[in-house]
């Protein structure tokens, strides 16, 4: 949430920079309340889904891939171990601004029923990281998910990367009659998108390095012997 007056201007400046999209996205509403232009906002959590722009669900199927073949058992954040992970499936983000969409135009009552309000986005399951490995794992025929507890400095994190909440949805499913995916049924979807982006070797030549390069930053010194191993599986 954006500061109000009561705190400095430098205190004001430090914290919008902080998160400037939620700062941009306060900004529009103020220009809306201002009698400005008519605007909705959809709330997400941490999204997942194919082609998914920060590759994060792409690197952490990789990971739980290819975790136990090379002793790289998954990190568990000591400081978010117990805390729910809301998750938004990107698809459903579409079907939620056609819904919007729908509302404004008035082919589904009505314009008021949107213009100004804010709905959040998740599915309705809300995992710890231990069971969303094992939800991440389940679709790679994998029944069992090696873990160690590491504390916040040293953790390599994955998701959750937005922390607070978990967020309702409540509005979403009434007032816009959305309905979120299954979150087993979505990680399964997006399971069989990326294995069959690795192995399709005549497309998304350009994205595979780019992830290969993002895995070895992610893993350091074992960086080389897990892309290694990755190229291994995916070429026989």
């Amino acid at each position: 949430v954006r500061p109000g007056r009561e705190v400095s201007p430098l205190e004001r400046y430090e914290l919008k920079g902080r998160n400037p999209k939620a700062n941009a996205i306060l900004e529009a509403a103020q220009q809306y309340n201002a009698g400005g232009f008519p605007f909705t906002v959809l709330r997400i959590a941490n999204a997942f889904g194919p082609k998914e722009t920060s590759i994060r669900f792409w690197l952490l199927h990789l990971w739980v891939r290819a975790h136990i073949a090379l002793r790289l058992p998954m990190h568990v954040d000591t400081s978010l171990e117990r805390t729910p992970m809301s998750l938004t499936y990107t698809p459903d983000i579409a079907q939620a601004v056609y819904k919007v969409i729908e509302k404004a135009r008035g082919e589904e009552c009505c314009l008021e029923h949107v213009a100004g309000h804010a709905f959040n986005l998740a599915c309705e399951e809300m995992p710890h990281q231990r069971r969303f490995y094992e939800y991440v794992a389940e679709p790679l025929g994998m029944s069992y998910v090696e873990t160690v507890e590491v504390e916040s400095n040293r953790s390599i994190v994955l998701y959750p990367e937005i922390v607070r909440g978990p967020l309702s949805t409540t509005k979403a499913l009434e007032q816009l009659r959305w309905a979120p995916t299954d979150l087993r049924k979505a990680l399964r979807s997006v399971a069989r998108f990326y294995d069959r982006v690795m192995m399709d070797q005549s497309r998304f030549k350009g994205e595979r390095e780019v992830m290969y390069r993002k895995c070895q930053k992610m893993l350091g010194e074992d960086g080389p012997r897990f892309v290694s191993w990755v190229r291994d599986f995916y070429d026989e």
